[in-house]
């Protein structure tokens, strides 16, 4: 239970929760941002938006349709690196701050041996072939920072009034503990008289103020990623209906590292606070993938693809440490304290704890028409229900976190489209990407994804390069910690942050 105790903690002061705006996740933030993967794929598919549900002849079929393989009538190896720009944009008490950064990786990587019937051999059997792939279906790598001077209200009011509500003991919550361990806080309440009250939690820190202002900052680092590893197999009835199946093992790293802080103003006796904290979460899942095509007419194709739920194991780790820098001032304070040396610094990290989770399902339907040689237009609907999201652990009852992932999130329809136009060996392509937002209760945010892709590509016999250029965007935003109405202490504060992200993706294959 305390564990379980910790994760909420933890996430008590981050409101209104996006995927990648929330600081330390508990268990059932945890389960929207394991279930909120992407098809990702090769170049070619990224740029007409990620819809190949009823489209084949590409090794992104191997992880989204298998019955895609039942196109292939020969084999094809292919590798697909990816450059990815991020961008965060914050306002946070009224002031502006952005951060770009550039990252390096593997998209994709395909193998399809062929193993079709020649078309001299009767029979409506016309073969297979079987795929192996590597696909990354999620990518945490991001970095947001905001900061901003507060008035109202600071970190330590949401800390005292958590302690006092609780009745707090020394041992019962890190929250109150590492304060107490570097000075911020005492457990017991001093009047303007002189008296002293124990048991009640209280600081010698000036409170935020007009004249004692508060400079909040706050640096949010999330690394790590969801890679798809596919073993799958697609035949081919009489070139009109083409099926598959496979097996997909999903490993994950999520790593989030965040320092909020908070500086003085110069005559207070704090100059400063951090406060760190580190979340490594990693695991490995399985799930299964099945899939027809069919093609009632030689211009149409229809698609349905069945992806089991992903069932993970999972192992969470968690470190937190505070450090206090202080003014000379302090001594008139905590100068007849031998421990009190001006830098003080705690910290604690808890065992790994392990439990299991299971994404939801999801269920995409397409359609594919194409116009002679000259190209194809497609679009793919997705159903995804993330209230069907389930924890379990032998340590602790998640029955309260699984209530909440049902009160929370919804199911959704998610929405791609994409076209190809065809001059000689010259491929041009565009594409769009929607996904819902999952949350019942929106907090007047958007939390739906938009992807724009736009791709051109060069195929000849035997060798074929592609290339896809992809911008997407959502916005979500950022509470460091919670202050209550009875407080009346002003309102909690809340950075609105805005995600850009530009990718370029290259793709290269041989046919043999």
């Amino acid at each position: 239970m305390k564990k379980l105790i910790r994760l909420i903690l933890v996430s008590m002061g981050f409101l209104f929760i996006l995927v990648k705006s929330q600081a330390q996740v508990d268990p059932n933030q945890l389960a929207l941002i394991f279930s909120q993967t992407s098809n990702g794929g090769t170049a070619r598919i990224t740029g007409i938006g990620q819809a190949n549900t009823a489209l084949g002849g590409d090794v992104s079929s191997i992880s989204s349709n298998p019955a895609g393989l039942g196109f292939y009538n020969r084999s094809e190896v292919s590798l697909t690196p990816a450059i990815k720009i991020a961008s965060t944009s914050s306002d946070y008490l009224g002031n502006s701050s952005s951060i770009t950064n550039t990252y390096f990786g593997m998209a994709n990587l395909g193998l399809v041996l062929n193993n079709t019937k020649s078309d001299k051999v009767p029979g409506s059997w016309k073969g297979g072939s079987f795929g192996f792939s590597y696909n990354r279906i999620n990518d945490f790598r991001n970095e947001v920072n905001y900061s901003g001077t507060n008035i109202d209200n600071d970190y330590l009011d949401f800390v005292l009034d958590f302690a006092n509500t609780n009745e707090a003991q020394l041992g019962d919550y890190y929250i109150v503990d590492l304060p107490y361990e570097t000075f911020l806080i005492n457990d017991y309440s001093v009047s303007p008289e002189g008296d002293t009250t124990n048991g009640v939690w209280d600081t010698f820190i000036e409170y935020a103020s007009p004249d004692s202002p508060v400079n909040q900052r706050e640096n949010i680092i999330t690394s790590g990623y969801q890679n798809k590893w596919s073993f799958s197999y697609g035949g081919n009835f009489g070139d009109r209906f083409y099926f598959g199946f496979g097996l997909g093992i999903v490993s994950v790293k999520y790593e989030r590292e965040t320092i909020y802080g908070e500086d003085r103003y110069p005559e207070s006796i704090l100059n400063y606070f951090n406060l760190y904290e580190k979340q490594k979460i990693t695991g490995v899942g399985v799930n299964g993938t099945f899939g027809i095509i069919v093609r009632p007419i030689n211009s149409l194709t229809i698609g349905v693809s069945y992806v089991t739920p992903t069932a993970y194991t999972l192992t969470d780790a968690f470190e937190t440490s505070l450090n206090s820098i202080w003014n000379p001032s302090a001594d008139y304070y905590y100068g007849s304290i031998s421990d009190f040396t001006g830098d003080q610094t705690a910290g604690d990290r808890f065992d790994d704890w392990n439990y299991t989770l299971s994404t939801p399902m999801r269920l995409n339907t397409g359609l594919a028409y194409f116009i002679n040689k000259n190209g194809f237009i497609t679009v793919d609907i997705e159903w995804v229900n993330y209230a069907n999201a389930k924890l379990k652990s032998s340590e602790t009852n998640f029955s309260d976190e699984n209530q909440k992932i049902k009160d929370m999130y919804s199911s959704v329809i998610n929405y791609r489209f994409g076209g190809e136009f065809r001059s000689g060996s010259f491929r041009f392509r565009a594409g769009y990407n929607y996904m819902n937002d999952p949350m019942k209760n929106s907090d007047e945010i958007n939390r739906s994804k938009t992807t724009y892709s736009a791709g051109l590509g060069y195929r000849k016999a035997a060798f074929y390069i592609d290339m896809a250029i992809l911008y997407d965007t959502f916005k979500g935003k950022r509470a460091p910690y919670i202050i209550y109405p009875d407080q009346e202490i002003g309102p909690t504060p809340v950075a609105d942050i805005k995600y850009n992200t530009t990718s370029l993706v290259i793709t290269g294959g041989f046919l043999f």
